[in-house]
């Protein structure tokens, strides 16, 4: 029984570390997994189960992004009821995110399957040329639309606001945004490429694994251009009234 209760510890991620944990990076991300799966898995399981019905995938994508973004910036996850709320705030804001950005994925693919057909007949020119616009037109909108859901889980923002700074930092940053897609590549090839066995990935830890790595990776930056200036800006106008 006490070797039980160890492992249910440590498997929801109750267990008690002395060591004070890494701060970011990599590291970060794996003392979450090793010392969090049980949590993972179980918001894993929420989130596919709030994503039924297709039209609420945005606002779950969102609420996702909250709930790993705070297991990255604080070391520990908020509650169910938390992840509840963002669901429900600002749903319609973020299915109209979602439409924007899935019509942008949905061209580029479209793109990608029309330069098959080129392929078919031997016209390589017209298939170099449309197989890269469909690439780099599928490539924006998966970087744009991690931007854009990362920032409408951390910051309540009109969706002008969101759309106007998620085009920004994902330009300004541009070593985040090669991180993201490089990642994302990585993610996508691994699932394409062990097909059926792979879909399992998704079903068990994969969906708040990859929500945890874009976190990791865009909300130091918010904190850094965003949030940090913001109060520094609050801060010295209060002190000088």
């Amino acid at each position: 029984m006490k070797y039980l209760n160890r492992f249910m510890k440590w498997y929801l991620g109750e267990n008690d570390v002395e060591k004070e944990p890494p701060k970011d990076g990599f590291f970060r991300i794996l003392y979450l997994v090793v010392n969090f799966p049980g949590k993972l898995f179980m918001i894993n399981i929420v989130f596919i189960i709030s994503c039924i019905p297709l039209i609420t995938i945005p606002a779950a994508w969102t609420a996702l992004c909250a709930f790993t973004g705070k297991m990255f910036l604080k070391g520990y996850d908020f509650t169910l009821e938390d992840y509840l709320a963002e669901f429900k705030d600002g749903f319609i804001k973020k299915l109209v995110l979602g439409i924007m950005e899935s019509a942008v994925i949905f061209y580029g693919y479209y793109l990608m399957s029309l330069a098959g057909n080129f392929k078919a007949v031997s016209d390589n020119t017209s298939y170099v040329i449309i197989m890269g616009a469909g690439c780099a037109i599928f490539g924006i909108g998966i970087l744009f639309a991690a931007w854009t859901f990362v920032l409408a889980a951390h910051l309540r923002l009109g969706l002008s606001g969101i759309i106007r700074n998620a085009a920004i930092l994902l330009i300004l940053e541009w070593k985040s945004s090669l991180k993201l897609i490089i990642y994302t590549a990585i993610y996508l090839f691994i699932i394409l490429a062990l097909m059926p066995y792979s879909i399992l990935v998704p079903m068990i830890i994969g969906n708040s694994l990859y929500g945890l790595i874009s976190c990791s990776i865009i909300c130091p930056v918010i904190k850094r251009r965003i949030t940090d200036p913001y109060e520094e800006a609050v801060k010295t106008s209060t002190s000088t009234y």
